[in-house]
């Protein structure tokens, strides 16, 4: 049987390489761990000590998990230093985050290559790089549909939890 403390880490670990999935550095993956298994907020000292990085370090994951809208700031009585938690919804905050940005980035590129499918219907050899061009802006309409009926699944998820 592992000691509890080993066990603690396997669930950072563990959880850790999940939200690396998200695009989260190593470092603030794990530092985003290490608070929401903490039952109460953490200063940014608190927070140094228990991963081993340098107040400066913390402070950075910190400002880059606070905009993505992971963390909050909170405030206790009797307490001058900023305490920080994590949002309780992580399923909700994640996915629709990341969701957003995936969407955003496919509309991007499906603006793109059509301004390019334009240009290239106006050359004499364009018709074989033209139908590929059109196969490419196909592809985003589907992952732009995937996109929009993911997120309404999440939502729909997300719901039915607040339900239960």
């Amino acid at each position: 049987m592992q000691p509890e403390s080993y066990l603690t880490d396997d669930v950072i670990n563990e959880f850790s390489k999940t939200l690396e999935l998200f695009d989260l550095s190593p470092s603030d993956s794990r530092l985003f761990t290490i608070l929401f298994l903490n039952h109460q907020p953490m200063t940014l000292d608190e927070m140094s000590q228990t991963t081993g990085k340098s107040k400066t370090s913390v402070n950075t994951g910190i400002r880059n998990l606070s905009d993505l809208n992971l963390v909050n700031q909170v405030w206790k009585k009797g307490v001058r230093k900023d305490l920080y938690t994590t949002t309780d919804d992580l399923f909700q905050r994640f996915m629709h985050y990341y969701l957003d940005k995936w969407l955003s980035h496919t509309s991007m590129q499906k603006q793109s290559l059509s301004s390019i499918e334009k240009k290239i219907s106006d050359r004499p050899q364009g018709e074989l790089i033209e139908t590929k061009v059109k196969q490419m802006l196909i592809f985003h309409k589907h992952l732009e549909k995937a996109f929009i009926q993911l997120k309404t699944t999440c939502q729909e998820i997300n719901d039915d939890d607040r339900i239960s």
